[in-house]
């Protein structure tokens, strides 16, 4: 890319951000994720660029707002996959945990995959291809410890606190390995191990987007993804055939969803997580804090924002 993208959608994550954080704890779970929308929408459709966003996961559903099938004030043809806000549920209610992030490619950059639940493993740069997601959880701890010259009981393992992990949960803690769960924001706990910050391991079933956008976040980063679709019936096969998907056993990587190095990838915190921290509001405005990665420099920077408005952010 000719431009650093991500400069420009990390100013759509941040407006996202302060628009979800207005209405942290207000149980309106519906009204914050409708709003964030509208406003990622607003503020991405000023870039000077022609895109299609792609992999929504609120595509279709009649009670949210939908985005255009085009993004942008017209310029190089691009893809984006945007989550407006990633713990929806976390911000209505006031918990931790929930941030905005959006990634972007040249057309044809990002895999369209079907709205599926998906299981993934994360690992940062220096554990990069010792996992392998078929084989048992104290296999790949034990591999990731001895990447990271770690005691296995010094490993931390960020799993989705969901019913379906119970298993899970209970083979990592025969293993040895410390436990962090998190309610909700597997885009957050998967960048907590794509850096090393706090996490060492992100294991857990999420959504097929959630996949892509971790996917790109790797792109950029470094670290080490692997997936796979959990099909809970033939409909689901079905629509996974619609988006050319063959083979049902399929190990899905990096490079499976992200078709290029020439990605940028952006998220900035709602409330404070794993990864980053939370919109600070002042007595003139907020702080956002704000995370940026391009996958043709390898290169990544965090930033913090100083916003100043009378009531409402401008868009």
């Amino acid at each position: 890319m000719s431009l650093n993208y991500g400069m420009e959608i990390v100013r759509a994550t941040e407006i996202a951000a302060l628009t979800a954080s207005r209405m942290q704890g207000s149980g309106n779970m519906n009204t914050i994720l409708n709003h964030t929308r509208e406003a990622l929408f607003k503020t991405l459709n000023r870039i000077t660029i022609d895109c299609c966003i792609k992999n929504d996961r609120f595509a279709k559903r009649t009670d949210t707002y939908q985005f255009p099938g085009t993004v942008g004030q017209g310029g190089d043809n691009m893809d984006v996959i945007a989550m407006a806000i990633e713990g929806h549920n976390a911000v209505s209610s006031g918990r931790s945990n929930s941030i905005s992030c959006a990634a972007i490619t040249p057309e044809g950059g990002i895999r369209h995959v079907p709205n599926l639940s998906m299981f993934k493993m994360v690992v940062g740069q220096q554990a990069n291809g010792v996992i392998d997601i078929q084989q048992p959880p104290s296999v790949n701890i034990k591999r990731v410890a001895r990447a990271l010259k770690k005691y296995t009981e010094s490993i931390t393992v960020c799993i989705p606190d969901h019913a379906r992990h119970y298993r899970l949960i209970n083979e990592v803690q025969n293993s040895g390995a410390r436990i962090k769960l998190i309610s909700e924001g597997e885009v957050s706990g998967c960048l907590a191990a794509i850096v090393g910050r706090k996490v060492d391991i992100f294991m857990g079933y999420g959504f097929t987007p959630e996949g892509v956008m971790t996917a790109a976040a790797v792109k950029c980063l470094g670290g080490y993804f692997e997936g796979k679709i959990a099909y809970e019936n033939d409909r689901d096969k079905e629509l996974a055939r619609t988006e050319g998907i063959e083979d049902f056993e399929k190990i899905f990587k990096t490079e499976d969803l992200i078709l290029t190095n020439d990605v940028a990838f952006a998220a900035t915190g709602i409330t404070d997580g794993k990864f980053l921290e939370g919109v600070d509001f002042t007595s003139t405005g907020a702080i956002t804090h704000s995370f940026i990665a391009r996958g043709e420099s390898k290169t990544y920077r965090n930033l913090e924002t100083h916003h100043f408005f009378d009531y409402k952010p401008v868009f």
